[in-house]
């Protein structure tokens, strides 16, 4: 005879074994999961004392207030997170978002890389590369608030999926594609995909992890991406179509069909759904948002248990299913007004001026370097070392996060960004003082714009946090839409000092906006919106 726990009654139950070794260690394990619950519980009256016992200081508006019981389980489910801490579950979670996030970087790249074989194989012309390119980043855009409003009504596992999926069947388009149309129609897909997918990425990890790996979790996520996932998708286009394309046997489409492989091969993170789909858990706080409070235990339980697929997992009721939870009504137009309509507009001066200036340098470093008198391959190659400032920027970001407030850390990275930006107007004479100079400005821009990453999926409450996300990521595409062509401008007209002078001033928006917005730095996202 074995034994077994019924989590919900604590009563030990009888059931038959074959082997009576692996029962008797059955009947241990099972034990030994009877006292860690009972410690739990034990925690968790505690708990309950204690918040019994604490003041509440009531400042919100009316509109913001929560019913006593959907108060408690709120400031129980940041404790018991926070309790919980860091664990494998967590860590894996991390991995399977930065890898989702990596193969999104690679897939926004993939027209740049397969342009040249479009131009010899179809006769596609620039401006239809061009179109390409603003089909997908069109695409995004709208997949960016779509994919955030949908997140916040059936939940971040749901859209993280859907999205994984969505733009794999658009890379499985494009790489059957018989012509340029169908290519514009998968593209579309695969933009809708993308832009859904970082968003929900972001709320995923926020409400996932504790207070104090959040920061962390958030600038780790930007290292996997953009930091690491802009060179890749060059090195990964090098191998397919330069290395392994010219060699491509017949029987795999022969060299014509390299770049179709491109496209073939990314659709392998719809494999990873098979497994996010079965093993990961629904965040606990959107769980929460809803009332559904037997599936947030179940998710904490998971959290806790150190694996994300526990064999014989004893739930444990962090959060008492009879609490009367009150049952917000989601407005999207809120992220406009009051509190969060301030929060909205300082990421947004934010995000759409560090992302202008980001994107005003990505695009013209190698004509500014050609500019100086090198010649293109030079320029490329200093370009390539320049952007390795990015993942450093995004390594220290995330340590920096961790241990120090929000806004002097933003206020910092924007400050040297600028000067950095005009050192190099000024300084940028030889090629060490270019390479030096453009490893800090992308060091310290994508030190800021992680900084401000990690802060915005705290600035706005778990029942529209997602959609939050999406508007201001669409508020950074702007900037990066509208900017270049100004700079471009600037550059023909008055020469480099000029455009090196306007990224140096979208970074001093930064500067000024930050202190507008709240601290977060050390405070529970039940905390900053959901409780006192």
């Amino acid at each position: 005879m074995g034994w077994t726990l019924d989590s919900r009654e604590g009563q030990v139950q009888s059931s038959s074994h074959r082997n009576p070794v692996s029962g008797m260690r059955n009947s241990v394990l099972s034990w030994q999961r009877w006292e860690r619950t009972m410690a739990e519980q034990e925690k968790i009256a505690e708990q309950d004392v204690l918040l019994a016992a604490t003041p509440v200081r009531d400042d919100r508006t009316p509109d913001d207030r929560a019913p006593d019981d959907g108060r408690r389980a709120l400031l129980r489910l940041a404790s018991v997170m926070d309790r919980i801490g860091t664990n494998r579950s967590h860590k894996v979670i991390l991995a399977v978002v930065i890898f989702g996030a990596f193969f999104d970087v690679i897939e926004q790249n993939t027209v740049g890389i397969v342009g040249p074989s479009l131009k010899d194989q179809w006769g596609v012309s620039s401006a239809g590369i061009g179109f390409l390119a603003s089909a997908t980043f069109g695409a995004m855009y709208i997949g960016a608030a779509l994919g955030g409003w949908l997140s916040d009504l059936k939940g971040r596992k749901t859209m993280f999926n859907f999205n994984l999926a969505l733009y794999s069947i658009g890379a499985l388009v494009c790489a059957l594609a018989p012509n340029f149309p169908v290519l514009v129609i998968g593209r579309v897909i695969v933009g809708l995909g993308l832009g859904g997918e970082f968003v929900v990425g972001l709320a995923l990890l926020a409400e996932m992890t504790s207070t104090k790996f959040r920061s962390t979790a958030v600038g780790l996520l930007q290292v996997g991406a953009g930091g690491l996932g802009n060179p890749a998708a060059y090195l990964f286009g090098f191998v397919i179509v330069g290395v392994i394309g010219p060699d491509l046997p017949l029987w795999l489409g022969g060299p014509d069909a390299s770049w179709r492989w491109v496209f073939a091969l990314l659709c392998l993170p719809a494999l990873l759904v098979l497994y996010t789909r079965r093993h990961m858990p629904e965040t606990p706080r959107y769980l929460l948002s809803k009332g559904r409070i037997a599936e947030a235990n179940r998710s904490l339980s998971v959290l806790a248990s150190d694996r994300l697929n526990p064999r014989g997992l004893l739930v444990t009721n962090y959060l008492p299913e009879n609490m009367r939870l009150a049952q917000a009504d989601v407005r999207w137009t809120e992220i406009l007004r009051g509190r969060l309509g301030r929060n909205s507009a300082v990421l947004g001066a934010c995000t759409a001026s560090l992302f202008g200036a980001q994107f005003v340098l990505l695009t013209f470093w190698p004509t500014l370097l050609v500019d100086q008198g090198y010649e293109i391959a030079t320029s490329l190659w200093f370009t390539m070392v320049i952007f390795t400032g990015a993942v450093a920027g995004a390594l220290v970001s995330s340590v920096l996060n961790a241990r120090f407030r929000r806004r002097p850390t933003i206020a910092v990275a924007a400050a040297l960004s600028c000067l950095s930006a005009l050192a190099f107007a000024f300084l940028a004479n030889g090629a060490v003082a270019i390479l030096v100079l453009g490893f800090l400005f992308e060091f310290f821009s994508w030190w800021a714009n992680c900084s401000i990453s990690t802060w915005c999926p705290e600035l706005y409450p778990t029942r529209v946090r997602a959609f939050g996300i999406g508007v201001i990521s669409n508020l950074g595409m702007i900037g990066g839409a509208l900017l270049p062509p100004l700079a471009g401008a600037l550059l023909s007209s008055l020469g480099p000092v000029a455009l090196l002078s306007l990224v140096g001033a979208m970074c001093a928006v930064v500067l000024v906006a930050v202190p507008f917005g709240p601290e977060t730095f050390g405070r529970s996202l039940e905390e900053l919106h959901d409780g006192n």
